[in-house]
């Protein structure tokens, strides 16, 4: 079994791929070390999810838990909280298993924080993981994260550079 979370970051078209690691109880947890990519890096990002995918996760011993709050994917991008994340962010979830490979993609609310996805495919287990992974990224280019926003100035005064 694997698990890879690709999320695409709208503030400069960013891939952003953390490691998943299983610990000795059998729960996935994302830790660092996180690769970002450009968007435009299909070949470097797609080829780390493949070698994520066939790989599996690691296994780790189950770590104490901590009172201290933090996210690997936050502090890579020096970030403070999920809610400023989830804004400009989507989060696929690729789970290979014994009989299928699943896709799930974050949905929305209206404030714009992530709920479950309406998004959901399934490839059978015999289906090459290129073309899994050829269909991921074909979806995630065409996400509105992916499209560049012009930035917006805000001027006071004005607007006539004469005066």
């Amino acid at each position: 079994m694997s698990l890879v979370r690709i999320y695409l970051y709208s503030i400069g078209q960013k891939v952003v791929i953390p490691e998943m690691v299983e610990t000795g109880e059998g729960v996935i947890i994302e830790r660092g070390p996180v690769k970002v990519f450009d968007l435009h890096q299909l070949p470097e990002w797609k080829a780390l999810v493949y070698t994520k995918l066939s790989q599996g996760n690691p296994l780790i011993p189950t770590p104490e838990v901590s009172d201290e709050p933090g996210s690997a994917v936050l502090d890579k991008l020096g970030l403070q909280k999920w809610s400023d994340f989830e804004r400009y962010a989507i989060m696929y979830t690729i789970h290979k298993g014994a009989r299928f490979t699943s896709v799930y993609t974050t949905g929305r609310n209206p404030d714009g924080t992530w709920t479950q996805g309406t998004k959901e495919r399934h490839f059978e287990s015999r289906a090459p993981l290129e073309l899994v992974i050829d269909e991921v990224a074909s979806d995630l280019v065409k996400e509105p994260e992916a499209v560049a926003r012009p930035t917006t100035l805000l001027l006071g005064g004005s607007q006539n550079p004469a005066s």
